[in-house]
């Protein structure tokens, strides 16, 4: 069919071509005219012509996107809607993810225009914001009505920080019904101290009416703001009555954990007198030790911490094993590493992880049993589908266990589960490139799936190409060894084309993209990185001006093509940065350059490759490395290709 654009001449020209449009739809359309109305009615949205969008809706049919033009006519008109076209709309989409969007927006309307009966009519809890549960509340306890609403309305305004300026109404109404004890002010307050929120926790003073409640409050902040005071018992010795017991042990906890981030030898000398005339719970019993075992190290008392650590094994956070495992393997102290890792409680031991630092740390000090070719752990481990279990078969000389396993799904399960509604739709908003809404509208359908339906939900998205659908899909069901789904081939002839260009293995670019957006070519990410390879703005607009490449802007990172095209070129520069080495080029795609040469600066050549990936200072950079390393390997297999995860050369180089 002939498309109806608009033009200078404009609304006269795509009046009549809609005319006629209308008129050439008497009996049903089919789906590619669907589709193309539904493109010109969006645009017609977009211009604001009404007359237009509803003749447009009105030859739309039974087109399963027709509510999506709806949605989007009425969300951006909601201040002079019509109620009436709201309920009908809320009502015949119930069960859909634009109707919960469409009321969040309307309610916020309604609160605005101050129509409270309608914003009663509306109001549903499970998708309310805060300022919305706030009127919520606050019309119901004008209207005389008590509970559940008053409880809920102090557990609103109980919270540690400020909340939004639309809740001042309903806590206004609270204090002025003196609903506001010293108690509940009390929760508040001290929630409001430990998040640093000193002007709120000043302003909640004013409800501490007894000599009690004031000296606790004054204690609670003086030992905030100056740690060292935790050493002044007179400061609690006032406040042994039950009553006081879990205000007091709250203050204690505070108070020595911040001290021993800066004084932990006295925060320990402390720790020991309260422990003896408090009854802790285990909960801030393991919080104060953790925290007083960190801060030993860090001011370096490393033979009191370590003595500390061994007498609290059952209590101190695993974490802290791990760390100090790690900071072995960062001075390649390798009979120390396999001491810390016998420490270790049996589950975090038998992970892959210590499985191969065990083993390793074994044949570096010499100390092993067997030859590595031989060992027991490390043919164990190669048999795991990780970056652990790829080390361990470099060691063994075996190759690579990708461990998978194909998903079976029957072709019942998929025709009957394509005929959702929501599914159908999905596939509709992937045709038209609208992946934001295709996301919202899968996850809205298939949130309540079962294993089987996530898994028959991924085989449907692969064979549209949607492959971050078929990937969280699968990741949704918690089955992780079909790595034909979990791993797909996307864009395959770009990648294969830069690759070419750029001399970067196809493999390892793939890799990047999976791990940066999960093969989402319109993600962005909180920091700003865009599309397929997560490039930032600016890193992609140097990157073309050095290598001549047409860029008309960060939209464009969300063309797959010119993604691909920038991303593989800055990789290849971290490559020739960083002499052709994986590891390096990998942690500063992640981290930066500059970060991967201060940690080399650092280490000044004294570790083993792996050791050095194991001491990565940030945890998103370690892992990065770890998965894009075992990822390009898994990419490797579907490729046929013989790549190791590393080179020889990448092996002995020390870093």
């Amino acid at each position: 069919m002939k498309k109806c654009h608009g033009s200078v001449i404009g609304t006269l020209f795509l009046a009549a071509c809609l005319l006629l449009t209308e008129t050439s739809f008497a009996g049903n359309p089919s789906l590619d005219e669907q589709r193309a109305l539904y493109r010109e009615a969006k645009i017609a949205v977009a211009r604001g012509s009404e007359a237009n969008v509803r003749r447009l809706i009105n030859v739309l049919g039974d087109y399963l996107l027709k509510p999506h033009i709806e949605f989007l006519w009425l969300s951006d008109r909601l201040r002079h809607a019509k109620t009436d076209d709201i309920a009908t709309f809320l009502k015949t989409y119930e069960d859909s993810s634009l109707a919960n969007r469409l009321r969040f927006r309307w309610l916020d309307t309604l609160r605005s225009q101050g129509r409270e009966q309608d914003f009663l009519t509306y109001y549903r809890s499970t998708s309310a914001s805060t300022e919305q549960q706030c009127y919520f509340h606050h019309i119901n306890l004008r209207n005389g009505k008590r509970e559940p609403f008053l409880s809920d309305a102090i557990k609103l305004w109980s919270v540690g920080k400020s909340q939004p300026r639309g809740c001042d109404a309903l806590f206004d109404y609270l204090i002025a019904n003196g609903y506001i004890s010293q108690e509940t002010a009390w929760n508040r307050y001290s929630a409001a101290v430990l998040n640093h929120q000193y002007q709120l926790a000043r302003y909640l003073q004013r409800f501490f009416t007894s000599d009690r409640y004031q000296q606790l409050a004054r204690n609670f902040l003086q030992v905030d703001l100056e740690h060292q005071l935790i050493g002044n018992y007179s400061l609690f010795s006032d406040f042994n009555d039950a009553l006081s017991g879990d205000e007091v042990h709250a203050i204690i906890v505070h108070g020595l954990t911040h001290l021993a981030r800066s004084d932990a030898t006295t925060a320990l000398k402390h720790w020991s007198y309260y422990q003896q005339i408090h009854p802790f719970t285990s909960e801030q019993r393991k919080r104060v030790i953790t925290d007083l075992v960190k801060g030993l190290y860090n001011q370096e008392h490393t033979e009191i911490a370590d003595n500390y650590l061994i007498d609290y094994l059952d209590i101190v956070d695993p974490t802290l094993l791990e760390w100090r495992a790690r900071e072995f393997i960062g001075q390649t102290d390798w009979q120390n590493v396999l001491t810390w890792i016998e420490r270790m409680p049996l589950q975090l031991r038998e992970t892959d992880r210590w499985l191969y630092w065990g083993a390793r740390a074994a044949d570096l000090n010499n100390t092993a049993k067997q030859s590595p070719e031989d060992n027991s752990a490390y043919h164990v481990l190669s048999r795991s589908r990780s970056f652990y279990g790829f080390l361990a078969s470099e060691w063994t000389a075996n190759g690579y266990s990708m461990a998978f396993k194909k998903t079976s799904v029957s072709p019942a399960d998929i025709t009957q589960l394509e005929k959702q509604p929501g599914i159908l739709r999905t596939w509709e908003f992937v045709f038209h490139e609208d992946y934001l809404a295709a996301r919202r509208d899968w996850y809205h359908t298939t949130r309540n799936f079962t294993e089987q339906q996530w898994i028959t939900a991924a085989h449907i998205a692969s064979s549209w190409q949607w492959h971050n659908g078929a990937i969280t899909s699968m990741i949704s069901a918690g089955f992780w060894d079909d790595i034909d789904l979990r791993f797909p081939l996307a864009f395959k002839e770009a990648f294969y084309s830069h690759a070419k260009k750029t001399g970067v293995p196809v493999h390892l670019l793939f890799a990047v993209a999976r791990q940066e957006s999960a093969l989402a070519q319109d993600v962005q990410s909180h920091a700003g990185a865009r599309g397929l390879m997560q490039l930032m703005p600016a890193t992609a607009t140097e990157t073309a001006r050095k290598h001549g490449i047409s860029y008309r802007g960060s939209h464009q990172l969300l063309e797959p093509e010119i993604n691909i095209t920038l991303g593989s070129r800055y990789y290849r520069e971290m490559l020739q940065r960083f002499d052709n080495n994986r590891i390096l080029a990998t942690a500063a795609y992640n981290a930066g350059p500059h970060r991967v040469s201060t940690w080399l600066n650092k280490s000044q050549g004294s570790l083993p490759f792996d050791a050095w990936i194991e001491t990565i200072p940030f945890l998103e950079t370690r892992n990065y490395v770890q998965n894009v390393l075992a990822f390009s390997m898994i990419y490797a297999h579907h490729l046929e290709s013989e790549a190791r995860i590393l080179s020889e050369k990448e092996k002995q180089h020390r870093l």
